[in-house]
């Protein structure tokens, strides 16, 4: 288990495979929130305000989970100020009146739909820099992109009809794993990455 203190309202949490085993849950047990998932968070942020200082108490706390690597991500992020408070109210409003089966397949669905119908961009990772530049030179008529760096990995976004193209160099990433990236990586280059790579790096 490693947990990192991000900023003073917001902790990453990583649990690797043998963690998950330890608190008898897994993936699917935590996006249903099942009695046992509810106990190992509680226990992890006990853990964490122990640690690393992440005082929870009295917080709205907004969760995001994700695989990686075989490891499960979760942030966690405190909302203490009366705006933040609005939006998650909005989201939990929204949240609570879907079924089961609407919180589950039909939102999974709906972002498939989303993407057939015009999704604005989309985030490919690269194992390394040298793939970013072998992808760019590859891609000779598309000058846009933007590249972030996160945890030894590159991700480069870009828009919509490129995506088939760039997936041959990466892993296509899901608009949910896209959105962390965007908050959490450090951005290196604004939307002309393919311009001033093929420009600076060679081949």
């Amino acid at each position: 288990m490693k947990l990192e203190l991000i900023r003073q309202n917001k902790l990453k949490i990583t649990l690797c495979q043998e963690d998950l085993n330890s608190y008898g849950v897994n993936v699917e047990s935590i996006s249903k929130k099942t009695s046992e998932a509810q106990a190992m968070f509680f226990s992890v942020l006990r853990k964490a305000e122990a640690e690393v200082g992440f005082d929870y108490a009295n917080s709205r706390l907004v969760v995001e989970a994700m695989p990686s690597s075989g490891d499960l991500v979760i942030f966690v992020t405190k909302v203490d100020n009366e705006a933040e408070q609005r939006l998650f109210e909005r989201i939990s409003s929204r949240q609570e009146n879907m079924s089961p089966r609407e919180a589950g397949p039909q939102l999974r669905s709906e972002a498939e739909r989303r993407r057939e119908e015009g999704r604005a961009s989309f985030m490919v990772e690269l194992s390394s820099f040298d793939d970013v530049v072998e992808m760019c030179h590859a891609i000779p008529t598309y000058f846009g992109g933007t590249l972030y760096s996160n945890e030894e990995k590159y991700y480069v976004a870009v828009g919509a009809g490129m995506e088939k193209l760039a997936a041959e160099y990466g892993r296509l990433l899901d608009e949910g794993a896209q959105s962390i990236i965007e908050e959490h990586g450090v951005p290196i280059i604004y939307r002309r990455t393919f311009d001033i790579i093929r420009n600076r790096f060679k081949a």
